[in-house]
């Protein structure tokens, strides 16, 4: 071989026999050699990875299918009920539409096959087919051999590890994001190098429409991982062309290439899509359910970035596969596997920047396009990542998930990088060893494709649903990790809805779930409540009884117990029927599951009240986590202080706080605090605070929340709760008057 073939790896080059006998060194010889069987065997070991792929998505899966991989079953369920793509009854999140997501894909197939598993495990490959796709043709923007654009297919078709593998194809919460990116690129990179109008419509129609799809499920989301990128990304693609100006004589002026307006058209089209885009978002989010989330992020202390960096490094190996699994034998094979697949990947991230700046001086326009949309975008959301409180690190592994589309470009990126540079400079090498790296990961027992031929781990919720149906029952309740995946694996024999414990009662979890499956109306018969041992030692069993009747029938799965009911229990439960919620009084219960920062719980005379001593300052009550219908309602507080002046505050907040609904000033003395307010539309996650500025002694005796002009009922449940409920925060100790 002659030292340009060698450089580029396995590209085809047709050298004489006589030239490479001539020129052909020992390690060109040995290097040609190992071309040769790399050839013979990437078409096998692709084939292998595509079967593995499959068995994963219809079987393998089962063991880590859980209950938001299981949502898009249940919204494809709820769109054929409702014939609506966005159903009246079901609750949405964040704002996030799914516009193009996995129930898309089950939706055709619901009149013919039941809505189980199998038809996530469709749904699940046509992603896998459109994101394998998209990889191969945007891998076709800087890489130019079809050998070397395989493999990077096949590393990904492996599944990678069983994180990624869950990202891409599984829950697929991120294979979508990327192959919408790739598509993007891609289209906008035709776009701008079509050689004549009719192309040039092509591909500007194919443009607008992926990209008003992409804003239309998610406009913030799209224009982090899409908008921002491509604006980079044209820039990289203008950088280094001489002919952005033409001298006019004629006119004696300078005017815009035929290229400079490519971009700037580029650029147009996708600012008139995303604006299309984000007014479909806001019709339709402003006639279904939408339940905010955590709001916008917050900058950490320095200490912050640091500590966040470590875990952002530690993210991305541990979502490669690359962190040594602790007790691990470091003298075994499966040790000097580890060691060597946690090396390689450090010498990813190290590579990374170098091949940025590689790419970004190439000679291609496509080469520096595909890095400037990649690495700005990875770039965003390392930034997000180390400085923000974006993600939960208290999982950092799993907060990764957000790099995860630009990460997998960036491998593509290195695939270019060793294309190009081969294995004589101790880049190419150092690039080639970390692809061939990724490329074992079959043989990777932490990899879920690995199970084709190592075996599958039982599922329990494949028992609990067998159980069930066993005993005969066909509806019930569970906490959320234990809803929707029964609900599915049973194939809809037993459904299973998702519920949270407040206050000692079951209330609707309704965040990505249907207000339909908590009327009464949705069962008529025997209904069940599954809870874990730690979740029953929460259960106010009495009052439970009180509302729904004694259990007809109880029995254990597993650590599981199931309390059997011989009605369906939502039609005892207020706050669980949204068309009885807006005729009842809200009435907020004080005992001894109250929550609150400071103070203590007092029972005095057969009441329950709040105290909190002088001196005491914080919240003596928060929570607990209504859903709101919208309407206007009226807060009485009955309060007692003994401060001089003002006491503190009363307010009602969502959004842990950062959406205040009203507020007042409490005085000192007893008082009942009367607090009328509006909420203009449905809303979750509503709380009452009492705020205590310490200036003196401080009881909380009721809280009354009331639909104007209707009289105090009885007292349900909360609506819903968050998973975990953080103490609000602090204020300050001068409360302004509301």
């Amino acid at each position: 071989m002659t030292d340009e073939s060698v450089r580029h790896g396995l590209q085809d080059h047709a050298v004489p026999p006589a030239s490479r006998a001539e020129s052909e060194t020992y390690v060109d010889a040995l290097v040609g050699y190992a071309a040769r069987i790399g050839k013979t065997l990437l078409p096998l070991l692709f084939l292998f990875s595509m079967v593995a792929l499959v068995y994963y998505l219809f079987k393998g899966y089962l063991p880590e299918f859980h209950s938001d991989s299981a949502v898009k079953n249940l919204l494809a369920g709820e769109v054929l009920r409702e014939g609506s793509y966005f159903p009246h009854d079901w609750n949405y999140v964040n704002g996030d539409l799914w516009v193009v997501f996995g129930q898309a894909f089950i939706i055709p197939f619901l009149p013919f096959l039941p809505n189980g598993f199998m038809l996530h495990g469709i749904s699940g490959l046509v992603s896998a087919l459109i994101l394998l796709s998209s990889l191969w043709w945007a891998s076709s923007m800087l890489i130019t051999s079809r050998w070397i654009r395989l493999l990077v297919v096949t590393i990904f078709a492996g599944g990678v590890h069983w994180l990624m593998a869950e990202h891409l194809f599984g829950q697929v919460s991120y294979g979508n994001v990327l192959f919408l990116c790739a598509l993007t690129l891609c289209t906008g990179w035709r776009l701008l190098e079509a050689p004549g109008p009719r192309p040039l419509l092509g591909w500007s129609a194919a443009f607008i429409g992926i990209n008003v799809l992409t804003f239309w499920g998610n406009p913030q989301r799209a224009a982090a991982y899409d908008f921002l990128p491509m604006a980079a990304g044209v820039l990289a693609w203008l950088w280094g062309r001489s002919d952005l100006m033409m001298w006019k004589p004629g006119a004696r002026r300078w005017a815009g290439s035929p290229a400079l307006h490519r971009a700037v058209l580029l650029m147009g089209l996708m600012a008139i899509a995303g604006a299309i885009g984000t007014l479909l978002h806001a019709h339709a989010v402003a006639v279904v359910n939408n339940a905010e989330g955590a709001g916008s992020a917050r900058y950490l202390s320095f200490d912050g970035f640091l500590t966040n960096l470590k875990f952002t490094v530690m993210g991305i190996l541990g979502t490669f596969g690359a962190l040594p699994h602790e007790g691990l034998r470091v003298m075994s094979a499966a040790g000097a596997y580890q060691a060597a697949r946690f090396a390689s990947l450090l010498v990813f991230l190290v590579l990374l920047p170098f091949v940025a700046a590689w790419l970004l001086r190439s000679a291609s326009s496509s080469a520096r396009m595909f890095a400037g949309f990649t690495f700005s975008g990875l770039l965003v959301f390392v930034f997000l990542q180390v400085t923000t409180t974006t993600p939960d690190m208290s999982g950092p592994i799993v907060s990764a998930r957000y790099m995860v589309p630009s990460l997998v470009l960036g491998v593509v990126a290195l695939a270019a990088y060793a294309e190009q540079r081969g294995v004589r400079r101790i880049g190419g090498f150092a690039a080639w060893g970390v692809l061939l790296m990724l490329a074992s990961s079959l043989v990777d027992p932490a990899n879920s494709f690995a199970r084709i031929y190592r075996g599958l781990p039982p599922s329990p919720h494949q028992t609990q649903a067998a159980e069930l149906e066993r005993h005969g029952l066909s509806y019930g309740y569970a906490t959320f990790w234990n809803a929707n995946v029964i609900s599915v694996i049973s194939e809809g024999k037993v459904r299973v809805r998702p519920v949270l414990l407040e206050d000692g009662l079951p209330s609707p979890h309704r965040h990505l779930s249907s207000n339909q499956w908590f009327r009464p109306s949705a069962w008529q018969g025997k209904t069940f409540l599954m809870l874990s041992a730690e979740e029953l030692a929460g259960l106010d069993r009495p009052r439970l009884e009180r509302a729904v009747g004694v259990p007809v029938e109880t029995f254990r799965i597993g650590d599981q117990e199931v309390l059997v009911f011989a009605g369906n229990i939502a039609a005892g439960l207020q706050g669980w029927d949204m068309a009885r919620t807006r005729s009842y009084s809200l009435a907020i219960p004080l005992n001894a599951q109250s929550r609150h920062e400071i103070g203590q719980v007092v029972e005095e005379g057969g009441t329950t009240r709040l105290r909190a001593d002088a001196g005491q300052a914080g919240y003596l009550h928060f929570g607990p986590y209504l859903f709101l219908p919208e309407g206007s309602y009226q807060l009485t507080a009955d309060v007692q202080s003994s401060a001089q002046g003002d006491a503190g505050m009363v307010e009602v907040v969502a959004d842990e706080g950062r959406r205040v609904l009203a507020k007042a000033a409490i005085p000192g003395g007893s008082a009942s605090v009367v607090l009328p307010f509006a909420n203009p539309q449905d809303t979750d996650l509503v709380e009452v605070r009492v705020f205590t500025n310490g200036n003196g002694l401080m009881e909380l005796r009721s809280l009354q929340l009331l639909p104007e002009g209707k009289a105090s009922l009885a007292l349900p449940a909360p609506a819903t709760a968050p998973a975990s409920a953080p103490l609000p925060a602090r204020q300050e100790s001068a409360v302004p008057a509301g």
